[in-house]
């Protein structure tokens, strides 16, 4: 494998294991409620699986290699949730993607409106203000923080730090966007 492709495979599970694992993460939210959990909403593992039993159980009926349990996690945090009842028209139609990408400073993404698709940011170093239509102020997003994304949220980013921001991108979009 190239370097460029281990890293942009690297990107793609890291942001992976951040939609579901996460111990530096400040704040979750409950996009469905509108509501944030409290800060210390860590979820230890008797009380919830890293990896559901039917999938364990599967694994286990069709003889796959690799280990049978799960160990060494200490603990897992919710991050924020988002339905996806509505937002697919075509889901056959649709792919998981996930990027990294580096804003320089004084460097902006233009503002956008989420059309049917959902997704999350998340910061990995830098900072990034992120200006969210029917918000009352920006909100500056650093190392550790996540915004997620779902269909009629229209924002727009600018890096106002000194340094290069970068984020990686995971979200859920037509076969045909690159």
């Amino acid at each position: 494998m190239t370097t460029s492709k281990a890293r942009i495979s690297a990107a793609a599970t890291i942001a992976l294991a951040m939609l579901l694992i996460n111990t530096s993460s400040p704040k979750a939210h409950d996009f469905e409620t509108g509501t944030d959990i409290k800060n210390n909403q860590t979820i230890h593992l008797a009380e919830v699986d890293v990896v559901p039993d039917a999938e364990l159980d599967y694994a286990k009926e069709k003889k796959f290699d690799g280990p049978k349990k799960t160990k060494g996690i200490k603990s897992a945090r919710l991050m924020g949730t988002v339905s996806l009842a509505g937002q697919f028209k075509d889901i056959e139609n649709r792919k998981l993607r996930a990027r990294e990408i580096d804003i320089e400073p004084g460097g902006v993404v233009a503002v956008h409106r989420h059309d049917q698709r959902p997704g999350v940011a998340y910061m990995v170093k830098g900072q990034l203000t992120e200006h969210r239509r029917g918000e009352k102020a920006p909100v500056v997003k650093k190392a550790g923080d996540s915004a997620f994304e779902k269909t009629g949220v229209t924002h727009w980013w600018i890096n106002e730090g000194n340094t290069i921001a970068r984020i990686i991108v995971v979200d859920i979009v037509p076969n045909d966007v690159k």
